[in-house]
This record gives C-alpha cells, sequence and structure tokens, in this order.
C-alpha cells in the first residue's frame, strides 16, 4: 500500500514538473483538467488511498506552480481560492469514486471466477453422475438382454434337440414311432428353427436401424393388402383367437413399403395374441384422418401396466407380467415394438397406446401420411 501511495504522489508530482513550463501558455482550467485525469489514472490503477494521496499533490501543484503568486503556497486572489477548493473536491471525489469503481470491477470480476469454477464444478460432477447413470442402464440393459436371451434362445434350442434326441434314439433301436409323434415331432423342430429364424432376423434388423442402414423400399400399395399379407404370416400364431380386419376399400393407394408395414402389423398382431386370452378377439381397423390413415390393432386382454405404457416401444423392454391368468407366455426379446416405431418413424408416421385398461383391453395405433406425389 505504501508502494502504491509514493508511486501515485511520483506520478502526479512528475506529471505538474511536465505541466509547469507551459504556466502562462496554457489556461489554468485546462491544466487543472490534466491534473484531474491524473488522478482518476492512479485511482483506477492504484485504488483510492494512492489518490487521495496523487489529490494532494496535484492539489499542491496546481497551487504551487499555477495560481498567482506563483512559485508560492499562498493566494491573492478568491476566485482562485475557489478553483483551488474546486479542484481538490473534484479530485477527491473522482479519485475515490473511480477507485470504489475499480473496486466493484474487481470483486465481479473475482464473483464471475468464482461463478465459472462452480459451474465447471457442477458440470463435471453431473458428467460424473450423467456417466455413472449411463453405465447403470447400459448394465440394466445387458442384464435384460441376457436373460432374454437365455430364455428366448435356449428355450426353442431345447425342444428342438429333445426331439431330435427322441427321432435318433428311435433310430438307433429299431423303434417304429407312432405315426403322431413322429409329425408332432416333425412340426417341432419346423416351428422353433422358425421361431430361432424370427429372433435372429429380429437382431439384424434392430442393427440396420440402430446403424441408421434403415432405406425404405416404396412402392404404390393398398393398406388392406398389406393388412392380409400379415394377418396371413401370422396364421400360425393366431389359431386360437379370431381375427377381424375392417379396412375400407375407399382408402387411397399409399407410397409406403409394403413388406415393412406388413412388419408391423404382424408385430402388432403377435403382440396381441401373447398378452390376450385365448378364443378371444383381435381386430385390425383403419381409417383415414385428414391427411393421414390410421391403423389399430386391439386386444380383449388385461391392458398394460400405467408403469409400462411409456416404455412399451423401448428396445429389450418387457415390462412386468401381472397378467397370470393369460395362457400364452409373452417372451420375446423386447424389439419387436422398438423396431416397428423404427419403421412407422421413417414413414414419417408415429405410433402409440391409444387405449389400455384391464376392461377394455390394448389398442395400439400408428399413423402415417398419405403421400399423394413419389419422393
Amino acid at each position: 500500500m505504501i508502494r502504491r501511495t509514493l508511486a501515485s504522489s511520483t506520478f502526479l508530482a512528475l506529471l505538474v514538473l511536465l505541466l509547469a513550463p507551459l504556466q502562462g501558455m496554457v489556461n489554468t482550467t485546462t491544466i487543472g483538467f490534466a491534473l484531474l485525469l491524473g488522478v482518476l489514472f492512479t485511482a483506477i490503477h492504484m485504488g483510492s488511498r494512492a489518490a487521495i494521496a496523487a489529490s494532494v499533490v496535484a492539489m499542491l501543484g496546481y497551487n504551487f506552480f499555477f495560481l498567482p503568486p506563483i512559485l508560492t503556497l499562498t493566494i491573492t486572489d478568491p476566485q482562485n481560492w475557489v478553483a483551488l477548493a474546486a479542484f481538490t473536491v473534484t479530485a477527491l471525489v473522482t479519485g475515490q469514486l473511480s477507485a470504489k469503481a475499480k473496486e466493484r470491477t474487481l470483486e465481479a470480476l473475482a464473483a464471475k471466477e468464482e461463478i465459472e469454477r462452480l459451474y465447471m464444478e457442477l458440470q463435471g460432477a453431473f458428467e460424473k453422475s450423467s456417466h455413472a447413470e449411463a453405465i447403470k442402464r447400459s448394465e440394466l440393459m445387458k442384464s435384460a438382454l441376457l436373460d432374454a436371451v437365455t430364455h428366448d434362445l435356449m428355450t426353442p434350442l431345447t425342444s428342438i434337440r429333445a426331439a431330435a434326441s427322441t427321432l435318433r434314439k428311435a433310430e438307433r433301436t429299431s423303434q417304429t414311432l407312432d405315426p403322431e409323434l413322429n409329425r408332432e415331432l416333425i412340426e417341432l423342430v419346423d416351428e422353433e428353427s422358425s421361431h430361432l429364424d424370427q429372433i435372429l432376423k429380429g437382431f439384424m434388423e434392430l442393427a440396420r436401424i440402430e446403424g441408421g442402414d434403415l432405406l425404405l423400399q416404396t412402392t404404390w400399395g393398398a393398406l388392406n393388402e398389406v393388412a392380409q399379407a400379415a394377418v396371413k404370416r401370422a396364421q400360425a400364431l393366431l389359431v386360437k383367437h379370431r381375427v377381424y380386419v375392417d379396412i375400407p376399400d375407399t382408402l387411397p393407394l399409399m407410397h409406403i413399403d409394403v413388406r415393412a408395414l406388413a412388419e408391423v402389423i404382424y408385430t402388432l398382431l403377435d403382440n396381441a395374441r401373447k398378452y390376450s386370452p385365448d378364443a378371444s378377439a383381435i381386430s385390425i381397423t383403419a381409417r383415414q384422418v385428414e391427411g393421414d390413415v390410421e391403423v389399430s390393432v386391439s386386444d380383449q386382454g388385461s391392458g398394460i401396466r400405467t408403469d409400462d405404457l411409456a416404455r412399451v416401444f423401448e428396445k429389450f423392454y418387457r415390462g412386468k407380467d401381472t397378467r397370470n391368468s393369460r395362457t400364452n407366455s409373452p417372451g420375446g426379446l423386447g424389439i419387436g415394438l422398438s423396431i416397428a416405431k423404427a419403421v412407422v418413424e421413417a414413414h414419417s408416421g408415429s405410433i402409440w397406446v391409444s387405449e389400455s385398461s384391464p376392461l377394455k383391453g390394448t389398442t395400439m395405433t400408428f399413423r402415417i401420411p398419405i403421400k399423394e406425389d413419389e419422393e
């Protein structure tokens, strides 16, 4: 602090000496403004105490060199007393104000740096938390996937191996199996092989979607034909259910990927039969809503848990089963609906659960725009 006081006093003394030769050539008011600038400079760069010392030196120098009688610290003209007093007060006030302004600026900068430091710490903590949460979600997903793969791959493999073992044992012992049993074993191998093929295709389709390789092969098609193709494909799965299709022939032709949309309806049918009792009805309906076509698949099951509604279209998510009365095991890897969602969105559409309750069952609906011109 003493160094700053001495430095400011020295600076103002040198400024007075530099301006002294101009006495008589430059108006005293101009000299006063020059000295005031010097005081402001010291206030800004050295603080309030240094500014006070500079003000005193500037006042004495102004009196000694520029106010008559020159080279004395006495003043004869009353007007010069007023000028000196005004200069002294102005120098002190401006010096103090400048010093305070600098202090406030420094405080603001310090506060800004502190805020930035706290923000960086908070961001770092958030990133660590997000990373930990991402790892946790990844582990949960891996666990869910492992559980699904263990169940849905091992079950058909076990059935195939059991059937093959029975047929091989009969061949080795030269036993003749009952024709009905032989037929059932062959059908079991065929069905479970198809099940494995469906699972692997689901993985391949999901990999394509995750890799951004979902390219639609669009053509003009009728929605009724798409729905009938899906029902035909799902026929073996729906033998215990009654299926109704209500799609008006008046719906316009659509520029769509016929195979992909048939896969969407097939997935919704498969999902409906898994979660609805035997002999219950599953319906497919469609209607035109302004410039879109809306398709719904409804079942008579016991609905979806409220906690699961927001996540039914997430990959590998299967939800908790509370419908113990159903006869169909849901199974599945939890990727069918996520693939269906990706296909619908690739058509610039949307898919959602439009209704779900224990009394009315579940209705899943998707809507895609009618494109009049091929893109």
